[in-house]
């Protein structure tokens, strides 16, 4: 319809049609509808007035009324347009066609959309398994009832299952007994978890510790869950070691101070319930500085790791041995009955730590020095206990190291004087002005070392005082310690070098006869680069000739047979200096080590001295090396000589130089020129033992 008007149809050819009253519906319906009525009346009037028809004359009949019945529609067919008729074909058959252009555009728009829509499909699809299959979890796809539906490759891999392997398990067979109870609900079936700290176990029964979360999902009117587990096994063990170095000392795995702390604690709460005592041994090794800084921290370490594993050996099982930092290492002995029980164990780490350390191609030596205290005896309080067992350890050293201490009352106020001569010493140091010599708190005193040929005084050692303002005059002992764990004696080595050789140099200008000044020298001053430059430096602003120098080396410095110290060694002889070895057979090296190093002397250490006409043993020893250092072709220098037995022994053995308080003290420069006068009898008037 165009218009509102009937749509003209027209064949091809354009044939002409009839006029429109010709044409009308309502004129063709209105003739059919006349020709009908008539038809009627005709019959009824037939069937009334007429007698009734023969079966010839009704056949007859039927024949006319069904002519006048069709002649209506024939005259319509026969009479209208073929045109007409064509084009009214031709309309039925554009609309057929529109209609199915139409149908086969939405057809093809359709199955477009549903090809894009696949694609779309396929692709999230794709991505999907690519995430799924490269994800570092294990992502499960979980029926109602928890069996696997679908997994990726990290859960395969994780539980140890082939491919296709882990289908229709049920999640809670790859988890631990507790595990799974954990994420099953009270009807036994899963539930949604999320970040679930559990343990899992593999095909082959390893636990794993994992996170699980666990989310519920709907397809096609059925419940699904999706799983994600998480390996953690890396976390944990990091965790793990987080734990262990807030708890564990990481060089030697020995409890820190802080697991320490808590374990005392613990022994202290058993110890009173049932009555008994914790023992508390504090201990370090002694000289281990000298070693550290002569071998180096690396030789320091293996020899603290050593030190441990001998110490852990030597233990119970109740008990604890920790270490709180540098060579420091505590003992808790739990459940001792009483005093002797703790010496016990204190004697036996004695006896073990003096046996030889094997660190690589060196044999060391060391000893110990230990502190003892006892819970509930001496303190009910952590802190105190181990002040009182530094302060007992202390003492140790005090009485000539390698061997233990109980704690007394008295000790708790010598460690508060301790701190504060620290404090002190700290001041006096640095108030000092070490290039003007001048210290007025610090002195030299000179104890002569004595020949045993001649009986004259062929030597004096430098030893240093402190004249403190409050506790009078103080002895090396009692302040090297510090000095060496504060780093200040590097200046105040360098002073004490300085003024000796000035006072020698003094000496030598007022016409006293030459001889030798030995300096203490520490393994922290050696490790200085600048140590021979400095030395050299003042040799020549002193005036001081090398020859008469003696430069004393402890006998730990010289275990390190390094390029770089031997270098250091053979510079000082360049310039005349003598070196010697000081402290000797307290246990470091051997005389045989002594062979590469440019060395002149060894000095028996006092401590053999003093036993070497009491104990065979002892004797043994320095005559051992009276005898090797000879043939080495090395002096040998007697220190701590007290006694005229001690004297007689030591001149049978060929010792030959004598040092200690059987010929003098340590006195100050002044008093020292009056030995320097008289010769001092060294020889017995019987020259047998020469």
């Amino acid at each position: 319809m165009t218009n509102g008007n009937p749509t003209q149809f027209k064949t091809e050819n354009q044939l002409p049609i009839l006029s429109s009253s010709s044409q009308s519906p309502l004129w063709l319906l209105t003739i059919v509808a006349i020709s009908i009525f008539t038809s009627e009346i005709a019959v009824m009037i037939a069937f009334v007035w007429l007698p009734p028809p023969t079966v010839q004359m009704g056949v007859i009949l039927d024949g006319v009324l069904l002519t006048i019945l069709v002649s209506p529609v024939l005259y319509l067919f026969l009479f209208r347009p073929l045109n007409v008729h064509i084009a009214a074909l031709h309309q039925a058959q554009d609309s057929l066609q529109q209609q199915r252009d139409h149908l086969e555009e939405e057809v093809q728009r359709r199955t477009a959309e549903l090809i894009e829509r696949n694609r779309e499909i396929a692709d999230r699809e794709v991505h999907y398994r690519a995430v799924v299959e490269g994800a570092t979890e294990g992502i499960l796809t979980l029926d109602k009832q928890g069996l696997i539906v679908r997994d990726n490759t990290a859960a395969e891999k994780m539980f140890g299952y082939d491919p296709g392997m882990m289908v229709n398990l049920p999640l809670v067979q790859m988890l631990t007994p507790d595990s799974a109870k954990r994420c099953l609900g009270s009807d036994g079936l899963l539930y949604p978890v999320s970040n679930l700290s559990l343990e899992a176990q593999n095909k082959g029964g390893k636990t794993i510790p994992i996170l699980l979360s666990i989310s519920t999902f709907k397809y096609e009117n059925d419940h699904y869950f999706t799983a994600i587990i998480q390996d953690i096994s890396e976390r944990v063990m990091f965790e793990k070691r987080l734990a262990r170095l807030a708890y564990y000392d990481s060089l030697t795995g020995l409890p820190n101070r802080r697991l320490f702390h808590d374990r005392l604690g613990q022994a202290m709460e058993h110890a009173h319930r049932n009555g008994k005592l914790v023992g508390i041994l504090f201990l370090d090794l002694d000289h281990f500085k000298d070693i550290n800084d002569t071998l180096g921290h690396l030789f320091g370490d293996r020899l603290l790791q050593e030190t441990a594993k001998r110490l852990s050996d030597l233990l119970r099982k109740e008990d604890t041995v920790a270490r709180l930092g540098g060579d420091e290492f505590t003992v808790i002995l739990e459940s001792i009955s009483n005093t002797a029980d703790a010496e016990d164990i204190a004697k036996k780490i004695l006896h073990s730590l003096r046996q030889p350390f094997n660190l690589g191609e060196h044999e060391i030596y060391v000893t110990s020095s230990i502190g003892i205290t006892l819970y509930p005896l001496d303190d009910n309080d952590i802190e105190r206990l181990i002040m009182n067992a530094d302060s007992a350890m202390y003492q140790a050293k005090l009485h000539g190291r390698n061997t233990y201490e109980l704690y007394t009352s008295k000790m708790l106020s010598e460690t508060i004087d301790r701190v504060a001569l620290e404090k002190s010493f700290r001041k006096a140091v640095g108030a000092s002005d070490f290039l003007l010599q001048y210290q007025p708190e610090f002195v030299l005193h000179y104890q002569p070392e004595v020949d045993r040929y001649s009986g004259e005084v062929v030597g004096a050692e430098a030893l240093i005082r402190w004249q403190h303002p409050e506790l009078g005059m103080l002895g090396p002992d009692q302040f090297i310690p510090l000095a060496e764990a504060t780093g200040l004696i590097l200046p105040l080595g360098e002073w004490v070098l300085r003024t000796a050789c000035m006072q020698a140099v003094a000496w030598r200008a007022a016409g006293l006869p030459p001889f030798h000044v030995a300096v203490n020298v520490s393994a922290l001053q050696l490790k200085n680069r600048n140590i021979v430059q400095q030395v050299a430096h003042i040799l020549k602003e002193t005036g001081m000739d090398g020859r008469y120098l003696e430069l004393e080396l402890t006998e730990s410095v010289v275990i390190d047979k390094s390029e770089e110290l031997i270098t250091i060694l053979r510079e000082f002889k360049e310039m005349g200096i003598t070196i010697s070895i000081d402290d000797f057979g307290t246990g470091h090296s051997s005389l045989a080590n002594l062979q590469l190093l440019p060395v002149d002397k060894v000095k028996i250490d006092i401590s053999f001295i003093r036993n070497i006409t009491t104990s065979k043993q002892d004797t043994a020893i320095v005559v051992g090396i009276i005898e090797m250092a000879h043939k080495l072709g090395l002096k040998v220098v007697a220190e701590g000589v007290e006694t005229e037995e001690q004297l007689m022994c030591l001149l049978s053995h060929h010792c030959d130089i004598m040092q200690g308080y059987h010929f003098s003290r340590p006195v100050a420069a002044e008093n020292f020129e009056a030995l320097l006068v008289n010769r001092v009898e060294v020889t017995p008037r019987n020259q047998s033992h020469q």
